[in-house]
């Protein structure tokens, strides 16, 4: 879904996607001329890569969201909360798989190496 930002309404409206298997849904409204915001949650099966064993296992996730589309440069001191969409034009889609991406991009320990025990994490 690919909306153009001058397009958005000042009302909340709702929004629902599926990207690779995991629900998106929410709501998006026009806050000024040049900011949209976008809020809500992602649920359902992820794809992960265990980070202990290099396994592939699946996890339900349930996160929120609350995101900030712009078509204007940022300023360095603004929120990193914020999406730069410089055509014009907000792809809902393309925020959900960053968002996803995002969560996988995280630390994930599969089933298997978490009922093995402790084991020593570096950050």
């Amino acid at each position: 879904m690919r909306i153009l930002l001058r397009k958005i309404r000042a009302t909340r409206q709702p929004f629902r996607l599926e990207e690779e298997g995991a629900v998106c849904e929410g709501e998006f409204w026009r806050e000024d001329r040049h900011r949209v915001v976008l809020e809500g949650r992602i649920e359902g099966p992820v794809a992960l890569r265990c980070d202990r064993c290099g396994e592939a296992f699946t996890k339900e996730i349930d996160e929120s969201f609350r995101l900030e589309a712009v078509d204007r440069p940022l300023k360095v001191d603004e929120s990193l909360d914020v999406i730069e969409c410089n055509d014009g034009i907000v792809d809902f889609n393309e925020i959900c798989r960053s968002e996803i991406a995002s969560i996988q991009s995280e630390y994930h320990i599969c089933p298997g190496c978490e009922a093995e025990g402790d084991f020593e994490i570096e950050y």
